[in-house]
């Protein structure tokens, strides 16, 4: 049976996950905030702004996180189906919130807080995963 403690391996890489995707947000985030501030629709300005942070996240986690050995064909497209998750859970998130706040701050907190989570256990467990599968000889 799995110990449910943390290994310190793992500590470490949660911490470069959180730094890689804490600038990729700052990136979400100032482009939101800017499209905001020039009229565009809160909804349209978050999906916009966390298009930008996926690209600047994928070379991160692949990079810097999980230190990936995957050929890009097969990291990009995993990464890409679990973004696309949390890229809706996102906007999901921050919809609903907004539609009872009206405060993009705080639905953006609270989107951010949901699909973080999703977004690590789908890196760790599908999307850097090197472990032998039907995408690697």
């Amino acid at each position: 049976m799995r110990s449910a403690v943390i290994q310190p391996a793992r500590w470490k890489r949660l911490l470069r996950f959180l730094t890689g995707g804490g600038f990729a947000t700052l990136m979400h985030w100032s482009v939101m905030f800017a499209l905001i501030r020039t009229g565009s629709d809160a909804v349209l300005a978050t999906a916009t702004g966390a298009t930008v942070g996926l690209a600047i996240n994928y070379l991160a986690q692949y990079r810097y996180t999980f230190r990936s050995g995957l050929p890009h064909r097969v990291a990009f497209s995993r990464y890409l189906a679990g973004a696309g998750l949390g890229w809706g859970l996102n906007l999901a998130g921050f919809s609903a919130v907004y539609a009872v706040t009206g405060v993009p701050m705080a639905s953006q907190i609270v989107a951010t807080a949901v699909a973080t989570l999703a977004n690590y256990l789908l890196a760790e467990k599908f999307v850097f995963q090197e472990e032998q599968t039907n995408d690697t000889p």
